[in-house]
């Protein structure tokens, strides 16, 4: 076991630095979503100059790591747990999936204007078909709203915890891998496929499109498995991890340019150097230990506002776009330069109704509250 994670007292060792990481992930996810619907997608085909395609592609590799780094992270604290009291290990993995449970229903019942908006509109057109995909693909991915992270990360952890042997966490580890890259096929290199004419290709594409794998949970088993490895054996002696880090990176971000400027790019969310850098900038993150009281004290704070901003900023996005539609001119569409504005908006209103939950969820019947993040 690496000394860095040695437990104290038979207590889980605190990592402030990840709580760090995970709220200036939540704000890289935020910024994902200020852009109108569509706006943030390449196009397959799209002519777009060499320039604009580079700055594309670092943007897409700055900000696209975000989620996953969640999924680690969510699952090596976890794990972490079980490592330490493995007699308690289906205890806590109870605890845990109960916990998701209680905030997935807790942003529903908030969601749910919009989910009847979308019902209603469907119902309305009379496509009974994607009523049909709509109401599927809300069981499967959890909801339409972005709360799938929820059942995906359920899902996974559960799978991930059936594993009891070494042997067996490498078979989930190829397995896992090789559902990402069926992923990729559905994401970044999604053109491969459009563009063969064969009926297995067209099938994938099928798959890909009816089921949203791009956007499905066991794409997320790779980042899953590798967050309960990190619980197992700690961070990994890496020399120059920085240099690594960064040349990691710039793979990424080559690898992104490319397959935009070859038309094969239509989702940031799945490329191939994607777990190579989540790997190698976890391992640096776990391997960094503050004990600063100042530094321990405002990162546990913004531990909550991180984990309130994932789940409230997307329907904060679609209230605001919904309603600003309703009153026939959405600025914040045809305005790209004011795009900014609600972000800062969202960000101080996560702040703030996390402060105002913490505070009212001490009271008997507003303890509910706390379900929220």
């Amino acid at each position: 076991m690496d000394q860095s994670l040695a437990p104290s007292n038979n207590k889980p060792q605190y990592y402030p630095v990840l709580d760090l990481v995970r709220f200036i992930a939540a704000l890289l996810i935020i910024f994902i979503h200020i852009f109108p619907e569509g706006s943030s997608t390449q196009s397959i085909g799209l002519d777009t100059s060499v320039p604009m395609l580079l700055t594309e592609s670092f943007v897409y590799a700055i900000l696209r790591p975000a989620v996953p780094i969640f999924f680690v992270i969510s699952s090596f604290l976890l794990f972490r747990k079980i490592e330490l009291d493995p007699e308690n290990k289906w205890r806590y993995i109870k605890k845990f999936l109960l916990r998701l449970v209680f905030l997935a229903l807790f942003w529903y019942v908030l969601a749910l204007p919009l989910t009847i908006k979308d019902i209603t509109g469907l119902v309305g057109q009379g496509d009974t078909f994607n009523l049909i995909r709509y109401i599927v693909i809300t069981l499967w991915k959890g909801a339409p709203r972005g709360f799938w992270f929820l059942v995906s990360l359920g899902e996974c952890v559960l799978i991930t915890a059936l594993c009891k042997s070494k042997k067996s966490m490498v078979i989930l580890t190829v397995v896992a891998s090789c559902l990402f890259i069926y992923g990729c096929f559905n994401s970044a290199y999604f053109g491969i496929i459009v563009n063969n004419d064969s009926p297995f290709a067209r099938g994938l594409a099928n798959a890909g499109n009816y089921l949203e794998f791009s956007y499905c949970q066991l794409e997320a088993l790779i980042f899953v498995a590798l967050g309960k490895i990190f619980a197992m054996h700690g961070p990994f002696k890496i020399k120059n991890g920085l240099i690594f880090i960064i040349l990691a990176f710039l793979v990424m971000a080559g690898e992104l340019f490319l397959t935009l400027y070859f038309g094969l790019f239509v989702y940031p969310d799945a490329y191939l150097a994607l777990p190579f850098f989540i790997f190698l900038f976890m391992n640096k993150m776990l391997s960094i230990n503050v004990e600063n009281p100042s530094f321990i004290r405002v990162a546990k704070k913004l531990k909550k506002v991180g984990s309130f901003s994932y789940l409230f900023h997307i329907q904060f996005f679609a209230y605001l776009h919904w309603i600003l539609d309703s009153l026939g001119s959405n600025v914040f569409r045809e305005q790209i330069a004011l795009l900014l504005i609600p972000y800062f908006v969202c960000v101080l209103l996560c702040f703030g109704l996390q402060t105002l939950f913490e505070y009212l969820s001490k009271y008997k019947y507003l303890r509910f509250l706390k379900y929220a993040y």
